[in-house]
């Protein structure tokens, strides 16, 4: 077989790339995708991406602009340059739409500030003073939703097995929140390079849970299919025995079959590396040297860097890289020249004998350190990687360094930590390592704990913790801050309360008055504070306040001050007070994420409190100032989800619901269960069943983690599942819906009775009375429990109020006068109560239905028009459902003769219309009593109170009247 080229046309492949122009053209439609493509070395990954480029290419739309970023990782070591392809796609979308465009995509200046680090040009020339940087990957996200709202954005990011840490977590953000309209991302990796150990591992791992990922695997090519590829690769009739042995040596991996083809006659060789080699040891001795200095470069060599580095005068450089290129081992693009494929620079690498590897790696490190920019990312890295394959360990130290002071300046804390590691490991074979770093171990430990933190990596946090503790000596400060750190993560990690920790670290701390102490006190007093309950959180609280003061550190004032509210709200159970702490921190001069952290507390206090507009308003400022620092990401789902209840609580669900989409398509697996929880609860008060089941299932894996992880938090799962169980029905509930009553009031009550918060507790007290109020007979003994745990209430008007509405509902098996009273004052209280949107409501219902007891029709009727005037409109769509049933019932509502109809059966209660109904079925006491899990004896005492009511001499014409009466006989 006599070899004419690469192939022209992509062989196979045909499912695979439909696959990936539906995800195209879903993202063209406005529906954004994510796609992961993988498979082995050689298998074919780039030409299916090419392929899907040139055809979506020709699907472009006169209406939406088609914009293309590719970002191909480079082997640059296990730990890389922060963002290095994130910073190739950056400056294709800049050639692609232009300085102004990506500026104002960017949103806000935090965010201009934070990507003209790696934006040429990008920044104004004269930025404002104080103008900060917000967080990069949250830059990185916004420029790809707001471009993708006018454009079709796509982009490539090739061979993530050689992708940075920061690369990596940024990976994971885009493909699980897709923030974008028309957004399609396609990113490949050789899957025969990852083993557990490999950290793109946990990536994927995290990614296979992704809902709507695409996953697209290429296998081998068939038989056929590898003679498709032959024929075309040669002008020769294809022999069917030859290209059997081809495709056996081959194992259908195309790049392999080219291989293979390429050497025509020769012999085949004994190995695979053998054969991806043979191009290579074809060339002249002038050539192998030069692709051998190459490869010690990477992928891809500038001509000006290997100029450098060869030991070749130019003639012969230029005549050795004319013939490599003309073998087809190397090609040149751009201002230098790449490997044809990954797997032949592999092997040439590994081609080098050991002295020349170090001698290569040296003059690539020399001439870099003394040729390239100092503030450049990728060649900083490139340097410490050259230095450490040429094994001169202090200079791999020192260009480390470098590479983690321009991290840091990146805003790349995935980046910075694994650098920080690197440094510990050298630490003891560097001389000076102290002085040549700028701070010790310890620190770096340190610094490594609290970036693992705030990647939300406990268990890593706690390993650098220890190991930082281990190396530590007799520095008081870092210890201590170490001791707080270790304490922090165990916690978050394992959830044990190590106290012995802090009580260390203040140890540690006492008697040193600099205001740096000064302030890491104040943060383990804060510590100790959230974890205790009583006097002893009293006095920390209060110290941990007195400790940031002296130390002029607002910060830890801020936090000291969210901790002393949630401490009153908690402990002293004193919502008013609780908000004084809030307001003063919130009003401190405090970095973005921090106020953010404390004005999500003050929006929840706030709401807490029944102010839902004023939370609303300061939710919303707190919201756009986040935005505006480039950090919604990172401290907007918070807000965004204290500031969509407080929305809902106010009966404005068109406004909330844009704020709980947006903080679900911000949050991560746990946080999305939160939104999930809010929505769910929303949704039920809705009348949207359908939808709330299908979004609890959608989010049940993290729904399981958060209430594992987090027991404490499952009071307010409690309570949606009680608001969602709950039915006000005149006629016989089914036995499904009486036994999810039942289920649900028994977890309601738990909240009730236990040692929930406050707020959770008075909402629970209120659900388990509706609950109860639902099905008065038979809930007896619950009753009593409810009505003793609402007498030891602490006295103050926040709990009179929620108290008042408890005892209300608890009161609706009496007289019919007494409870329009009970209702009446409920409801008169409504504009200053407090209560939620729906619990206004459904306490309209409960007046409605006493009034209608009390044969006061008229205002009745005037009462449920009003339910179902307002309640669509509050997102409370079921109360107005329950209205519409209860006027029908009464014939309040549906036209004239219905709203003057006297009928008797009005005057019944809910239960009693229950009862009717079986007795009109034909049921005997027993069989009632079966039906509604109450006794014959009850039953019977039901049926004598009916006949008494109604004026029927027997049941049978009870069964008549209610017939008459009932709205099929209108």
């Amino acid at each position: 077989m006599r070899p004419t080229g690469t192939p022209s046309v992509m062989v196979g492949r045909g499912a695979e790339l439909r696959t990936l122009l539906d995800a195209f053209d879903d993202g063209r439609r406005g529906r954004p995708r994510a796609v992961l493509v993988r498979g082995e070395a050689g298998i074919g990954k780039t030409r299916l991406v090419q392929e899907l480029l040139a055809q979506a290419a020709a699907r472009r739309d006169e209406g939406l602009p088609l914009v293309v970023a590719i970002g191909q990782c480079v082997d640059l070591g296990p730990i890389g340059a922060p963002f290095g392809p994130i910073r190739r796609i950056l400056r294709d979308l800049h050639g692609e739409v232009g300085t102004d465009a990506l500026r104002e995509a960017a949103g806000s200046p935090a965010a201009v500030t934070a990507l003209a680090a790696l934006v040429p040009g990008l920044a104004s020339e004269t930025p404002a003073d104080d103008e900060q940087a917000g967080e990069f990957a949250e830059a990185i996200e916004v420029v790809l939703e707001s471009l993708s709202a006018t454009r079709h954005v796509v982009i490539v990011i090739e061979d993530l097995q050689w992708a940075d840490a920061a690369t990596f977590a940024l990976l994971k953000t885009l493909a699980s929140t897709l923030r974008g309209r028309h957004l399609t991302i396609v990113s490949t990796y050789r899957s025969d390079d990852i083993d557990r150990f490999h950290p793109l591992h946990p990536v994927l791992a995290e990614l296979d849970r992704t809902p709507g990922l695409v996953r697209v695997d290429l296998e081998p090519l068939s038989f056929a299919e590898v003679a498709e590829q032959v024929s075309i690769l040669t002008d020769d009739a294809v022999d069917t025995q030859a290209v059997e042995r081809l495709a056996e040596r081959s194992g259908g991996v195309p790049f392999l079959v080219e291989e293979l083809v390429d050497l025509g006659d020769r012999g085949l060789p004994d190995t695979l590396r053998d054969l991806v080699l043979a191009r290579y040891t074809r060339l002249t001795d002038p050539a192998q040297e030069t692709v051998r200095a190459m490869a010690a470069g990477g992928m891809h060599v500038d001509h000006d860097v290997l100029a450098a580095v060869s030991t070749l005068d130019d003639r012969t450089l230029d005549r050795a890289l004319r013939e490599a290129i003309d073998a087809r081992v190397v090609l040149a693009a751009g201002a230098g020249y790449s490997f044809r494929h990954a797997l032949t620079r592999e092997a040439v690498h590994g081609e080098m004998l050991p002295s020349e590897r170090v001698r290569i790696h040296r003059a690539f490190a020399e001439y870099l350190q003394q040729n390239r920019p100092a503030d450049s990312p990728d060649d900083v890295s490139a340097v410490a990687e050259h230095w450490l394959a040429a094994r001169d360990l202090t200079a791999a130290f020192d260009a480390t360094v470098r590479a983690l002071r321009l991290s840091r300046a990146s805003f790349a804390p995935a980046t910075s930590v694994k650098l920080a590691e690197r440094l510990t490991e050298l630490w003891d074979q560097v001389p000076d390592a102290e002085s040549r770093a700028g701070t010790t171990r310890q620190a770096l430990h340190l610094e490594a704990a609290q970036a693992w933190h705030d990647l939300g990596d406990a268990q890593r946090a706690l390993r650098s913790a220890n190991e930082g503790l281990a190396v530590c000596g007799d520095d008081p400060l870092t210890r201590a801050a170490l001791l707080r750190q270790r304490f922090v993560q165990l916690f978050n990690a394992e959830h044990r309360d190590q106290r012995e920790d802090l009580e260390e670290a203040a140890r540690l701390l006492e008697g040193i008055d600099t205001a740096q102490a000064q302030a890491l006190m104040s943060r383990v007093m804060s510590n100790l504070a959230i974890s205790e309950h009583g006097q002893e959180a009293a006095d920390h609280a209060r110290r941990a306040i007195e400790l940031a003061e002296a130390a002029g550190d607002d910060a830890a004032l801020a936090v000291a001050l969210t901790i002393e509210s949630w401490r009153i709200s908690g402990d002293e159970d004193d919502q008013p007070a609780a908000l004084a702490p809030l307001e003063r921190a919130v009003a401190l001069k405090l970095e973005p994420p921090l106020r953010a952290y404390a004005g999500s507390a003050h929006i929840d206090q706030l709401t807490s409190l029944g102010r839902f507009a004023e939370a609303a308003e300061v939710g919303e400022r707190y919201y756009a100032e986040v935005v505006r620092a480039g950090i919604e990401r990172g401290s907007g789902t918070s807000i965004a989800l204290s500031l969509a209840f407080a929305l809902l609580a106010a009966g404005r669900p068109e406004e909330a619901l844009t704020y709980t989409t947006r903080a679900r398509r911000l949050a991560g697996r746990a946080a999305r269960a939160w939104v999930a929880r809010v929505m769910a609860n929303h949704l039920s008060w809705n009348d949207e069943r359908d939808a709330r089941a299908e979004l609890l299932a959608s989010e049940r894996g993290g729904i399981a983690e958060v209430t594992t992880l987090k027991p404490q938090k499952r009071a307010w799962w409690r309570i949606e599942e009680a608001d969602a169980a709950l039915e006000f029905s005149v006629g016989r509930p089914s036995p499904e819906v009486e036994q999810r009553r039942r289920e649900a009031l028994a977890g309601v009550l738990a909240v009730v009775e236990g040692d929930a918060e406050p707020t959770p507790r008075r909402y629970a007290a209120v659900a388990a009375s509706l609950l109860v109020a639902s099905a008065p007979d038979e809930h007896e003994d619950e009753r009593g429990r409810l009505l003793r745990a609402l007498a030891d209430w602490p006295d103050h008007e926040l709990n009179r109020r929620w108290g008042d509405y408890a005892r209300a509902a608890l009161g609706d098996t009496g007289p019919a006068d007494e409870r329009v009273e009970r209702w009446r004052a409920v409801v008169s209280e409504l504009p200053e109560s407090g209560l939620y949107a729906w619990h206004e409501q459904v306490a309209r219902l409960r007046l409605a239905e006493a009034l209608i007891a009390d044969g006061e029709r008229d205002e009745a009727a005037r009462v449920l028009e009003r339910i179902l005037d307002e309640a669509p409109a509050q997102g409370v769509a079921r109360v107005a459902r329950w209205a519409r049933e209860l006027g029908a019932h009464a014939r309040l509502l549906g036209g004239p003769d219905a709203a003057a109809a006297s009928g008797v059966i009005a005057t019944l209660t809910p239960r009693e219309l229950q009862v009717l109904e079986l007795v009109a079925e034909g049921l005997t006491n027993s069989e009632i009593g079966r039906r509604l899990f109450i006794s014959p004896k009850t039953a019977s005492v039901h049926v004598s109170a009916i006949l008494a009511k109604v004026g029927a001499a027997n049941r049978a014409e009870a069964a008549a009247i209610f017939a008459a009466s009932s709205p099929s006989a209108s």
